[in-house]
């Protein structure tokens, strides 16, 4: 089947990203060049410009503590002991997804492209107390974009009802101001909500072309209302992995994004990956823990974002789904 959805029509799936994307704030009404210059030396992570200073990248197989509110208390651990402590980001961060015009701003006058392409997603019906336990897809690193100077992310993802957080892991071409280049790497990610400022990333590592890519998000514990979550960016090829460990307390997890195009500074469409393995297949999702209680039918739907003003390359753009496999093209 095939289902594509604009953010010009805004059926009530898309109206909640968009608005769960924090795009009615102060921001608004300005490009993403002029966020750029007005916040000098901020980076570009998936799905936020943020400060350098609240990106924190720990060891593979380090875990994010969150407390009683629902916040990550700032203790990194590992082995249970703590390894790191991080205080409270000072400023927030600006939410870059779904900038539009459906939001107060102008159409981008440089022409580039910038924010969420299209994705293959599904909001799951799940009671208070039951959540996506397990969401794992493949993909394979694609070539390189035949012109550099943008920077994309490819990945599948879960949120929570409201959107904010998402725990994701990412394939990343270019540089987002941190780590990257004209290369792939992959990590895994935990992004936090605009007005918390801060991110937790798992070591990156280079992967190359072709290799087979395994992205799992999946719980593996629980303590009373704590979920305990793990999210591991998997090159099934060299056997390397780069993996996060979270906390998860007040958050009820009921979006999956089977998988998801997002880029920056994009302003020809040969500065995409080459369109020959833009696919993720063999998705699995489960609810229930520790059930795992696995879905034979999968409802993911096709959607399109006006990326950043509407004023990048248009390549083309739809999402194909068939049984298990999301097809992004561009």
């Amino acid at each position: 089947m095939k289902s594509v959805i604009s953010h010009r029509i805004l059926s009530s799936a898309a109206l909640f990203l968009f608005a769960a994307s924090g795009v009615l704030s102060a921001q608004t009404g300005k490009s993403y060049s002029q966020l750029k210059a007005e916040h000098p030396g901020w980076i570009q992570i998936p799905g936020r410009l943020i400060r350098p200073d609240c990106v924190h990248e720990v060891p593979s197989g380090a875990r994010v503590e969150f407390g009683d509110n629902g916040e990550p208390t700032g203790d990194v651990t590992m082995n249970g002991k703590v390894i790191a402590h991080y205080d409270s980001c000072p400023e927030e961060s600006i939410d870059t997804r779904h900038l539009g015009p459906q939001g107060g701003s102008s159409p981008n006058p440089s022409g580039y492209g910038d924010g969420w392409v299209e994705a293959s997603q599904w909001e799951l019906s799940l009671g208070a107390s039951d959540n996506i336990d397990d969401l794992y897809g493949n993909w394979h690193v694609p070539s390189p974009p035949a012109e550099s100077g943008a920077l994309v992310f490819l990945f599948n993802g879960v949120e929570p009802v409201g959107g904010g957080w998402i725990m994701q892991p990412v394939l990343q071409w270019g540089d987002n101001g941190s780590f990257g280049g004209n290369y792939y790497t992959f990590a895994s990610w935990l992004v936090g909500p605009q007005n918390s400022g801060i991110a937790y990333v798992s070591t990156p590592y280079v992967v190359s072309t072709g290799d087979y890519l395994l992205g799992i998000t999946q719980q593996n514990g629980v303590t009373d209302s704590t979920l305990y979550y793990f999210i591991n960016a998997h090159d099934t090829t060299t056997n390397e992995s780069s993996v996060l460990n979270i906390y998860s307390k007040g958050l009820h997890w009921v979006w999956a994004f089977a998988g998801v195009l997002e880029a920056y500074s994009v302003t020809s469409c040969s500065q995409y990956p080459p369109n020959d393995v833009s696919h993720f297949y063999q998705t699995g999702i489960a609810h229930g823990y520790p059930a795992f209680d696995f879905y034979k039918t999968q409802k993911f739907y096709g959607a399109e974002y006006d990326y950043f003003g509407s004023g990048g390359p248009q390549c083309n753009f739809s999402v194909s789904i068939s049984g298990t496999t999301s097809t992004l093209n561009y």
